[in-house]
């Protein structure tokens, strides 16, 4: 549409009854824009959030780590720095989210180099899988026992003050 250049003319805008928004079509206000924009950044934050859960409990896997030495990914400063970041996983408000507890161990052996070179050797890795295996395994029945043998002390204990002479 051609600019006016006679100052007397109107503005240039909609000229027939059909350019005219409707009520219901018309601009979303600033408080709405607002409303959207923070909503898509929820969105995001969710998002983003959800991919780094699901990227930090992959580390409980430890052939997923080993294709990750495998990649070089484990040689890269800004995937290490990437490691370092996900640290935060770590505290209270974040942990509870988290099902495979060993990604925690993982995320934090990874700052260990020692840890990334042996990575690449299959053995090793079979060796942490067998290792990982058993320790789910055999969990559960060892705090029983454990348990166990916490509820006998603590029965040994009170029989023993219970044959105590009273104080005078």
């Amino acid at each position: 549409m051609p600019v006016p250049t006679d100052a007397s003319s109107p503005p240039p805008g909609p000229t027939t009854q059909t350019d005219v928004p409707a009520p219901d079509e018309a601009q979303p206000s600033a408080d709405a824009n607002k409303r959207a924009k923070i909503v898509e950044l929820l969105k995001d934050n969710k998002k983003r959030f959800l991919l780094e859960l699901e990227f930090v409990e992959l580390l409980a896997n430890p052939h997923y780590l080993q294709n990750l030495a495998e990649n070089n990914y484990l040689s890269d400063p800004r995937f290490l720095n990437y490691l370092k970041y996900l640290q935060y996983w770590r505290r209270p408000e974040y942990i509870k989210h988290i099902s495979y507890p060993h990604c925690l161990y993982f995320l934090e052996m990874l700052q260990n180099r020692e840890f990334r070179d042996q990575l690449q050797d299959r053995k090793y890795v079979d060796l942490l899988h067998t290792q990982q295996y058993n320790h789910w395994r055999f969990h559960k029945h060892h705090r029983q026992l454990e348990r166990k043998q916490q509820l006998a002390e603590q029965e040994m204990k009170a029989q023993e003050y219970l044959e105590m002479p009273p104080l005078e």
